[in-house]
């Protein structure tokens, strides 16, 4: 079974948007999606870098946010970093 492990600099960037409590609701349906398809968001790649990310929506007092991610060889996924999605309209 794939495993949807959180990389020190995304649990940093958890705590800065209020914690696990504040924004849990927010990320559950990406959680969930990683666990099935995680091929199925988008990839952005340059000389110097590769990964996947995924959007959410406001929630009544959650922002939009923008979560990156990788997807090892072996399956697992690592979420790198989570923040504020500033080109959310």
């Amino acid at each position: 079974m794939r495993e949807i492990i959180e990389s020190e600099s995304f649990k940093e960037a958890v705590r800065n948007l209020g914690g696990h409590r504040a924004i849990d609701e927010a990320l559950e349906p990406i959680i969930e999606a990683l666990y099935h398809y995680p091929q199925g968001f988008p990839f952005f790649e340059n000389q110097w870098v590769s990964f996947r990310y995924a959007r959410t929506k406001t929630l009544e007092f959650v922002p939009p946010l923008v979560v990156i991610f990788t997807i090892e060889p072996n399956g697992n996924v690592i979420l790198h970093h989570v923040e504020e999605d500033q080109d959310a309209t």
